[in-house]
C-alpha cells in the first residue's frame, strides 16, 4: 500500500494505558477499529486470488509472448532449426514462427501489451488502497479521537479546578483565618494588659506562635498552587527532593537525572506535581520497598520522567489519582504511559515535548 499511498494512515486504536494483557486486550476488543482491521483481513482472502487472476492476464500472458517471440527471433537470426529447441513440433513448423520479422512484431505486441497491462494493475492496487484505507483506518479518526480525549480531559480540569478552589477556601477559612482571628484576639488582649501592667511575655509569645501557624499554613496553601521547591531549586533538584522525602518515608531510592538547568515554567510545574503525585501513591498504595526515578531530556525536544516501583501493581489509569496525572500531562502536549500488571512493578512514563529555554 506504501506503494501508491505515501501519506500515513492515522493510528485507529486509542493510546494504551493499560496496567497489563488483560487490561490491553479489553481495550483492544471494545474498540471498533479492531473489528474493522478483522474485515479487512478477511475482504483480503478473496482479493488475493482476484489480484492474481488479474496479474496473470495482464502481465504474465504479455511478458510470456515477449519472451517467447524474443527467443525464436534468435534463434532464427542465428540459423537454428526451431524444431531442435522445443518439444512441440507443430509451433516449431508454424509459419509465423518460421519468419523473423513476425516474432520481432510479436516482441513489440508484448511490450505494448506489457505497458498497457499496468494500467489496470495500478488501477487495481489504488482501489485496494481506498479499501484499506476505508476499512483501517477511518478519515479523522486520529483527530477525533483527541478532540474527544481533550474534551473529556477539559471537563476533568474545570472540575478539579472548582474543587481545589474549594479547597483552598475552606483552608483559609479553617486554617489560615483562624489564626489570624486568634492573633487579633490575643493582640487586643496584650494591649489591655499591657494598660493594666499586667505580664505581657505568655500572650506575645501565644501571638507568636498563632503569627507562625498562620505562615506556615499560607505557605502550605500556596504550595498547591505552586510548588516552593521550584522557587529555590530548577526541576532536576526539586524531584530530587521528591526522592529524599520518599527514603525519609522508608523507601530505598535510585535517582537518575539529566535535565538541563532551565525549562520551561509549565512544564516544570506539570511534570513536578505529576511526579509528586506518583510518589504519593507509591507510598500509600504500592506496598513498595524500593522506588526508581528517571529523568532525561532528549536533543528531539522531549522530556521524560520515570517513576517506578517494587510495589503489588495493579495500577489503574481510572483512578483520581492517576487520571489528575494524565489529565495535566496531556494539557502540556504529551502522554502517560502506565505499566502495572497485578503482582507488580509498576512503571509509569510521562512524556512532555518541550525545548529547554
Amino acid at each position: 500500500m506504501h506503494w501508491v499511498d505515501h501519506s500515513p494512515a492515522p493510528n485507529p486504536h486509542a493510546r494504551d494505558t493499560s496496567s497489563g494483557l488483560a487490561d490491553w486486550v479489553r481495550l483492544r476488543v471494545r474498540e471498533r477499529a479492531t473489528w474493522t482491521e478483522l474485515l479487512h483481513g478477511i475482504v483480503l482472502v478473496p482479493l488475493s486470488l482476484l489480484n492474481f487472476a488479474l496479474f496473470s492476464v495482464v502481465l504474465l500472458v504479455p511478458a510470456t509472448i515477449l519472451a517467447s517471440s524474443v527467443a525464436l527471433f534468435v534463434i532464427l537470426v542465428l540459423g537454428i532449426d526451431p524444431t531442435a529447441v522445443t518439444t512441440v513440433p507443430d509451433l516449431a513448423t508454424s509459419p509465423v514462427n518460421e519468419n523473423p520479422l513476425a516474432q520481432l512484431g510479436l516482441a513489440v505486441l508484448g511490450v505494448i501489451m506489457l505497458g498497457l497491462g499496468l494500467y489496470p494493475v495500478t488501477l487495481a492496487a489504488e482501489g485496494q488502497r481506498y479499501l484499506t484505507r476505508l476499512l483501517v483506518s477511518e478519515p479523522n479518526t486520529e483527530l477525533a479521537r483527541q478532540l474527544d480525549d481533550m474534551t473529556r480531559s477539559r471537563a476533568r480540569i474545570t472540575t478539579a479546578f472548582d474543587d481545589e478552589r474549594r479547597r483552598i477556601e475552606r483552608d483559609l477559612h479553617d486554617g489560615a483565618q483562624q489564626r489570624l482571628t486568634s492573633l487579633v484576639m490575643t493582640l487586643g488582649a496584650l494591649k489591655y494588659r499591657h494598660h493594666r501592667g499586667d505580664d505581657i511575655t505568655p500572650l506575645i509569645d501565644q501571638a507568636r506562635t498563632d503569627a507562625q501557624h498562620a505562615v506556615d499554613e499560607l505557605r502550605d496553601i500556596v504550595h498547591g498552587i505552586y510548588p516552593s521547591a521550584l522557587n529555590e531549586h530548577d526541576l532536576a533538584d526539586a524531584l530530587d527532593e521528591l526522592a529524599a522525602r520518599a527514603e525519609t518515608a522508608g523507601l530505598t531510592t535510585s535517582v537518575n537525572i539529566e535535565l538541563p538547568a532551565s525549562l520551561p515554567t509549565e512544564v516544570e510545574v506539570g511534570l513536578y506535581f505529576a511526579a509528586s503525585e506518583l510518589f504519593t501513591n507509591v507510598t500509600k498504595h504500592a506496598r513498595a520497598t524500593e522506588v526508581l526515578l528517571l529523568a532525561h531530556h532528549t536533543p528531539q525536544g522531549g522530556v521524560y520522567v520515570t517513576v517506578q516501583d517494587n510495589g503489588q501493581g495493579g495500577a489503574s489509569p481510572d483512578g483520581s489519582g492517576l487520571l489528575g496525572v494524565i489529565d495535566r500531562i496531556e494539557t502540556l502536549g504529551g502522554h502517560v504511559k502506565i505499566d502495572s500488571p497485578t503482582g507488580g512493578p509498576t512503571r509509569i512514563t510521562l512524556e512532555v515535548p518541550c525545548a529547554s529555554s
